[in-house]
């Protein structure tokens, strides 16, 4: 009887559990991997997960952003020990020299035709002022980069020189010789026929300029040269320290002294075109004088 009592309770029992069933079978079922539609995330996933930004873009080097510049001239000369000096048509205009040019000056002479490539960049702390840095800087094959003729040249020209321990500018005429023009200051006379630039006050100083073949050889120069000066000292050749601190362009030079009496024979190159210089200088009262005027005007040689 006992057992019968308790049938009606588990029954009640199952009925239950299959209501409470039924129940949580009427939400719908999520599919695997699925987040709930209704679902929000929760801070800790927002910030798991952050939404997708714009890919940055790179920015340009200032290499990129610097235009490659080509050019022609007239190499003028080193300035100091990263800038050199070069005659476009915009006239004489400074160049810095880029990573691995800094020993290309030294297979250049003054008057050298020239092709270069340089970009412009701004001087920090200054937009408003460009540097041009070259990358490249070469002697030019081309016959046809020429120096400027006579006619582009100035009448008269004003140089700075050092007399007696001061400076002081004295202005030169252009002068025409045999293939090159140069300024001629007024204590010389200059003769075109000969090459001669002496002084007025002593014609024994002088030199004598003289137009080279143009398949001229230096090894050939230089013995001339040596048997030209022995007669006179010790014959000397001078570094190319010594060369520069007397004129640009200079390939070879010697230099002897005796008897109160300097000689010197020089080759000066310009544009491929060469010329022997020929230096007379007594040791005479006028010897001063005559050197700073005297290298100025060859330095301002220019071949036509």
């Amino acid at each position: 009887m006992k057992s019968q009592r308790k049938l009606p309770v588990l029954a009640a029992i199952a009925v239950l559990m299959l209501a409470i069933t039924a129940c949580g079978s009427n939400t719908p079922a999520e599919a695997p991997g699925e987040p709930s539609p209704t679902a929000s995330p929760s801070p800790a996933e927002s910030a798991a997960s952050p939404s997708p930004s714009p890919a940055a873009q790179p920015s340009s080097s200032p290499a990129e952003e610097s235009q490659v510049i080509q050019g022609t001239g007239i190499y003028v000369g080193q300035i100091d020990n990263h800038s050199v000096e070069i005659k476009t048509e915009e006239g004489a205009t400074s160049f810095e020299l880029g990573t691995g040019l800094e020993e290309a000056p030294e297979a250049l002479s003054m008057d050298d035709p020239v092709v270069f490539e340089y970009v412009e960049r701004s001087v920090e702390g200054d937009s408003s002022v460009l540097q041009r840095v070259l990358s490249k800087l070469e002697k030019s094959a081309d016959s046809g980069v020429a120096a400027p003729s006579q006619a582009a040249l100035p009448k008269s020209k004003s140089f700075s020189l050092t007399l007696e321990g001061m400076k002081e500018e004295k202005t030169a005429a252009l002068a025409a010789g045999n293939g090159y023009s140069l300024y001629v200051f007024d204590i010389f006379t200059f003769d075109a026929k000969t090459g001669r630039l002496a002084m007025k006050v002593d014609p024994e100083y002088y030199a004598e300029i003289t137009k080279l073949p143009s398949d001229f050889n230096l090894d050939s120069l230089k013995q001339e040269g040596e048997k030209e000066l022995s007669s006179t000292g010790k014959v000397t050749a001078l570094d190319q320290k010594e060369r520069d601190r007397r004129m640009s362009g200079i390939r070879l030079y010697l230099t002897a002294m005796g008897n109160g009496l300097t000689r010197e024979y020089a080759v000066k190159e310009i544009a491929g075109q060469g010329y022997v210089i020929r230096l007379n200088i007594p040791q005479h009262e006028a010897s001063e004088g005559f050197g700073p005027h005297v290298y100025a005007s060859l330095d301002s040689l220019v071949s036509q």
